[in-house]
């Protein structure tokens, strides 16, 4: 989004021993394989656009599921999954799905949304007051069912960070990448427990996008470094940091938005799977290794992981190859779907986005602007048609809820 105005296994490929405890990621091993097969029988050979950035020739998504090792363990709806969720409507499910935004100014619209059962509300833009605290404790307490959506904030430092009014401004994260880990885990959790008191549960950050010079991330400050191994000592700093604090992390922008232009204004590339996989994806393997709780995809194209036309965020391709390095547990978010590099570039309406992203793989679809209705009637009408299974639905409410059991936003299982 824009800034305030004014694995399971290791990056060089080498498979890690799965602890034989642990018989879930096995089979967590053979989904991820096999939801790579049926999608590249579906869908046939994928996309050689030409590239616009420097690097070697794309790897299949095929190809490079074979090597896929230990994700978590599967959260597929089974019967004692179904049971949970069996009274709740397709209409519930659908808005589970949902994540709308309100801006730092006015965080009482969110009363509204909450009220409608929505997975997670982001606060945007600047200006927050100090009353933010008790205005979003009462947007937590419109929430049906004891179901409280996620509270999130874009909290990266520098340009960009929604709640520098009411904590305190943090450096950019080209700053912070000069930092030792153990100062940078310290702020994190710091800054995270005033987050808390805020109602705050999810921080959009940090970023895990390679500092590439002349590129539009790069351009605002955001990145920590252009070396992807500090890239990930950092962004691991924040995640434990936040966990710390009882606050979840959202590493961003898979697979890596260094090299792209802005997503907001149109269309982006980025170097092929071959390339992203020896750098750029390499600190977001490292999220993954300390188990982090959400990741953001961003609107990227590349060769050998999304096809010509279609971005990662609506790719199931790519969020194919993305589970098998999460596992189930993790929640995957899109960017903001109101972005051009979806609706504009491709041509179709916030709605249908919204679908074709949560049909692709996606568990919340995310926007920074418009109603959250046509979007939440948009995904029940797919629920209901099949266009989106009931037990699709599920397993990813479950896994949502299975988070917001953590920060203290849903009761327990029945």
């Amino acid at each position: 989004m824009r800034p305030l105005p004014g694995r399971r296994r290791s990056g060089s490929g080498e498979r890690r021993v799965v602890p034989s405890t642990d018989m879930g990621r096995l089979r967590g091993i053979l989904l991820a394989l096999l939801l790579a097969a049926v999608a590249t029988m579906a869908t046939g050979a994928l996309g050689c656009a030409s590239q616009g950035v420097a690097g070697a020739a794309g790897e299949s998504v095929a190809a490079a599921t074979t090597v896929v090792s230990s994700p978590a363990p599967t959260t597929a709806s089974s019967p004692s999954a179904s049971s949970e969720l069996a009274g709740w409507s397709n209409r519930r499910l659908a808005a589970q799905l949902v994540f709308c935004s309100v801006p730092a100014t006015n965080p009482s619209a969110g009363r509204r949304f909450a009220r409608l059962g929505v997975g997670g509300i982001v606060i945007l833009g600047g200006g927050a007051r100090s009353s933010i605290g008790s205005d979003l404790a009462a947007v937590l307490k419109a929430a049906p069912h004891g179901v409280k959506p996620f509270i999130a904030s874009d909290e990266e430092g520098g340009q960009v960070q929604r709640l520098r009014d009411v904590v305190y401004p943090l450096p950019s994260a080209r700053v912070q990448g000069g930092w030792s880990a153990s100062k940078t885990r310290a702020t994190a959790e710091d800054y995270g427990a005033r987050l808390r008191k805020l109602h705050v549960s999810v921080v959009f950050g940090p970023v895990a996008d390679l500092d590439v010079p002349g590129r539009y991330m790069s351009a605002l400050d955001r990145c920590f470094s252009p070396e992807p191994k500090v890239v990930g000592t950092h962004v691991v700093a924040w995640v434990t940091g936040l966990r710390a604090s009882r606050v979840l992390s959202t590493v961003k922008h898979w697979p890596g938005h260094g090299w792209a232009t802005d997503t907001h204004s149109g269309a982006a590339r980025v170097p092929s799977l071959s390339v992203l996989r020896r750098n750029d994806m390499v600190p977001f393997e490292q999220a993954f290794d300390v188990n982090v709780p959400l990741v953001m995809v961003g609107h990227l194209r590349a060769k050998g992981l999304t096809g010509d036309e279609t971005p990662a965020s609506l790719s199931r391709q790519a969020l194919t190859y993305l589970r098998g390095r999460t596992g189930s547990a993790t929640v995957i978010i899109t960017d903001s779907l109101s972005m051009a590099a979806t609706t504009k570039a491709l041509g179709i309406k916030l709605p249908a986005a919204a679908v074709q992203a949560l049909r692709a793989g996606a568990d919340l679809a995310l926007f920074a602007t418009g109603d959250p209705v046509p979007v939440i009637d948009a995904v029940t009408a797919a629920i209901e048609s099949g266009r989106i299974p009931r037990a699709e639905a599920e397993a990813k409410v479950l896994r949502i809820l299975e988070l917001k059991r953590k920060a203290g936003l849903a009761p327990a299982a029945q």
